[in-house]
């Protein structure tokens, strides 16, 4: 069953500093957290409505004084110093003094809280991400995700309630609904939650890893790890499995037995993947090479026929 968000604080994975705008989405909201903002003047009730890793945008009922020795003190334990960078109609920007561990920060605010309360509010990620509706796919950019859904831009003209397919590298495939549509901006709200014993290792690990935010269907190199003249080039999405967990790949170039493709994935030479091929359904194939443009090639366990190409392709 999903349960709604027990905080509509963001916390984001940017390494920018929270701005004076906040764009809003549609849907449901909770309460913001709350904290203080402590000094030698006193301490100032506050809410928190973004939280990164350089700083906070805070939501404040009474003027702020921007003085020396400024902490923010969260619900959880922690006390932050820092200053005051802007004031603007009830919002305050306060940047740290050092960066902070934003993971290990929503970490320890579940941890005040019993299991069956434990819910991870919208982190603000921006990842390349694969959308599927229906035979329409797309290649596209995260904004949020959250246990029950998540937010993305897309050229799809989604409409609410559309059933769609959501698939984050190195989660599983996730199903759920179009909840709201604006623009080039839509919200989908999963059909099943993601246990936060899963998201949140999930989130730990992109934190930890250089963030890429080109699409990968910007990515174009002149030439291929297929040697073979007779291999379809290809510009293709597609989604490679290794275990448990599911990858967005860009079909580059494919023959009876090779197939080569560009991933984040961090998939060794030896990987034993299971290739998801539009229109077919897919195989099994071992990585045999790869190169630092982050592209793999990989020799199916069994070589596909000619017509199967042909359908890949489009051709049939």
């Amino acid at each position: 069953m999903r349960q709604g968000l027990a905080s509509s604080t963001i916390f984001s994975l940017s390494a920018e500093p929270p701005g004076t705008q906040l764009l809003a989405e549609p849907g449901e909201h909770a309460a913001f957290d709350s904290a203080f903002l402590a000094g030698e003047t006193g301490r100032l009730a506050c809410a928190i409505r973004k939280l990164s890793a350089v700083g906070a945008m805070l939501q404040l009922d009474d003027e702020v004084v921007e003085e020396e020795g400024l902490r923010l003190e969260l619900a959880n334990g922690q006390s932050l110093p820092g200053r005051i960078a802007w004031t603007e109609q009830g919002s305050a920007g306060f940047l740290f003094d050092l960066p902070i561990d934003v993971i290990g920060t929503l970490a320890r605010n579940l941890a005040a809280l019993p299991a069956e309360r434990r819910s991870v509010p919208r982190v603000e990620l921006h990842q390349t991400i694969c959308v599927r509706r229906g035979n329409q796919v797309e290649f596209t950019r995260s904004r949020n995700l959250s246990q029950g859904g998540c937010g993305f831009e897309t050229d799809i003209a989604l409409q609410l309630g559309d059933p769609v397919q959501i698939n984050f590298d190195g989660l599983r495939p996730l199903d759920g609904a179009v909840k709201w549509s604006q623009g080039n901006l839509a919200g989908v709200a999963f059909d099943e939650d993601l246990p936060w014993q899963v998201l949140m290792p999930w989130l730990r690990q992109v934190q930890q890893t250089p963030s890429h935010h080109t699409r990968i269907a910007m990515m174009h190199e002149p030439t291929g790890l297929i040697p073979d003249k007779q291999a379809i080039r290809l510009d293709t999405p597609a989604r490679v499995r290794e275990g448990v967990r599911w990858w967005n790949v860009k079909l580059r170039a494919i023959t009876p037995q090779l197939v080569e493709f560009e991933t984040r994935a961090p998939f060794a030479t030896g990987a034993q993947l299971w290739i998801s091929l539009p229109n077919i359904g897919g195989g099994p194939a071992a990585v045999i090479e790869t190169d630092d443009r982050h592209r793999f090639l990989c020799e199916f366990r069994l070589p596909l026929k000619q017509h199967d190409l042909g359908r890949i392709a489009g051709r049939s």
